[in-house]
C-alpha cells in the first residue's frame, strides 16, 4: 500500500469516528432534552383550571372547533360545552384557565389558530375588570406551561411576568422542582387524563356548590372606567388577531352576583370592542330574564354551578344560533368526541338531560 493510499485511508477513519461522535452528540442532547421536558411535565400540577385546557386542544381533531372560547373560569364553569353540543350542535371549546389576563387569551389564541379554524370566538370580559401589571407566579406556570409551540411559549411567559424574571419559568424546572412531594401516578399521564375526563373533554369544569345571592341593584349607566394599560394593550391585538383571519369577535359578560363592581370597566371593554366591529353581549343586563335565578344557579360570588351552567348555556346557544351561522355538526363525521363528551357529561348529571332547568 502506499503511503499516498494510506493517507486516504486514516482520513476515512477520522471521518467516521467524527461523524460517530458527532451522532452520538446529538442523540444524547435529544434524549436528555426529552427526558428533561417529561421530568417538567410531571412536576407540574395538572389541574383542569390550569394546563390542561391548553394540553388537551392538541388532542383535538384539527378543524373541528367552531366556537372557540377564551377567558377565565368563569367562562369554563358557566359555558357549558355539552349543552350547546346537545342542545344546538354547536362544536364549542373552553380554552381557559383561572384568572386568565387578556394576554393569556392572545397567546392562547396564536396558538389554537396552528389547529383549528374557529368561525366565533367567544371573548370573557372579566379580564377589563383585572388591575395588575403581571399574572401571579402559580398563575403563570399554569397558563404557560401547556403551551408546545417555544416562541409562543416564551412570549406568553414575558407577558405574564416580565422579561427580567422570564428565565426561571422559560426553564421550567426551577419553578417546578419543590412539586415532587405531591406528584401521583397520574401525573405521569401523557397526555394528561384532565380530571379524569379523557381527552374527548371540552374544557367545561363543574362548580357543584351552590351559594345564595339576591339579585344585584346597580344604576344600569353607561359610565365608564378605564381598563388597565397592558390589559387594553392585549384585548386590542386579540381584536387584530382575529381580523386577520376573518373571525368574528363576541365579547361576552356572563351573570355575576358581583357586577356592580365590574359594570364601568365592562362598559370601557364594550366601546373598544365596537371600534373593531366585535360584538358585545352582556347577560347582567337586567332586562334580559332567562330563568336564571341567583338564589340557586352560582357557586360562589362570581361562578355560575353546573345548574346555572346549564340555565345560561341553553340562553347563549339559541342567541349564537340566531345572530351567527354556526352549522349543526350533530352527526357529522370527526365530530364523534363531542357526542362522547356529552354522553359521558349528562350520564354524570343525568337530571339535566333535556332539561327545561
Amino acid at each position: 500500500m502506499s503511503g499516498g493510499e494510506e493517507r486516504i485511508i486514516n482520513r476515512s477513519g477520522r471521518r467516521k469516528k467524527i461523524s460517530f461522535f458527532l451522532i452520538r452528540t446529538v442523540c444524547f442532547c435529544v434524549i436528555s432534552s426529552l427526558i428533561y421536558l417529561y421530568a417538567c411535565y410531571v412536576l407540574t400540577p395538572k389541574y383542569d383550571y390550569g394546563m390542561c385546557s391548553m394540553l388537551n386542544l392538541y388532542e383535538q381533531k384539527p378543524n373541528t372547533v367552531d366556537v372557540l372560547v377564551l377567558g377565565t373560569s368563569t367562562s369554563f364553569a358557566g359555558i357549558n360545552t355539552n349543552v350547546l353540543w346537545n342542545d344546538y350542535g354547536i362544536a364549542a371549546y373552553d380554552l381557559c384557565c383561572a384568572e386568565q389576563g387578556f394576554w393569556s387569551s392572545y397567546y392562547y389564541l396564536e396558538e389554537a389558530l396552528k389547529l383549528q379554524t374557529p368561525s366565533l370566538i367567544l371573548l370573557d370580559a372579566k379580564p377589563s375588570t383585572y388591575y395588575e401589571d403581571y399574572t401571579s407566579d402559580t398563575r403563570t406556570i399554569l397558563s404557560t406551561s401547556g403551551i408546545r409551540s417555544p416562541l409562543t411559549r416564551i412570549n406568553a411567559i414575558n407577558a405574564c411576568v416580565g422579561s427580567d424574571r422570564a428565565r426561571n419559568f422559560i426553564l421550567w424546572m426551577p419553578e417546578v422542582h419543590g412539586n415532587y412531594r405531591s406528584v401521583t401516578w397520574q401525573d405521569f399521564v401523557f397526555p394528561a387524563d384532565n380530571e379524569g375526563r379523557g381527552n374527548d373533554w371540552k374544557g367545561f369544569i363543574e362548580y357543584e356548590e351552590t351559594e345564595q345571592h339576591q339579585r344585584p341593584s346597580l344604576v344600569w349607566v353607561s359610565t365608564k372606567k378605564p381598563m388597565h394599560a397592558k390589559e387594553e394593550e392585549y384585548v386590542r391585538k386579540i381584536f387584530e388577531l382575529a381580523s386577520e383571519y376573518d373571525i368574528p369577535v363576541q365579547v361576552v359578560s356572563l351573570p355575576n352576583p358581583d357586577y356592580g363592581y365590574d359594570h364601568m370597566y365592562v362598559n370601557s371593554l364594550a366601546e373598544i370592542a365596537k371600534e373593531y366591529g366585535a360584538s358585545f353581549a352582556n347577560y347582567n343586563n337586567p332586562d334580559l330574564r332567562f330563568g336564571l335565578r341567583y338564589s340557586s344557579d352560582f357557586s360562589d360570588w362570581q361562578h355560575l354551578n353546573v345548574k346555572g351552567s346549564v340555565t345560561f348555556s341553553k340562553k347563549l346557544g339559541q342567541d349564537l344560533t340566531e345572530q351567527y351561522d354556526i352549522p349543526d355538526r350533530r352527526g357529522q363525521e370527526g365530530y364523534e368526541s363531542y357526542d362522547t363528551c356529552a354522553e359521558k357529561w349528562f350520564a354524570a348529571y343525568p337530571e339535566y338531560a333535556d332539561s327545561e332547568v
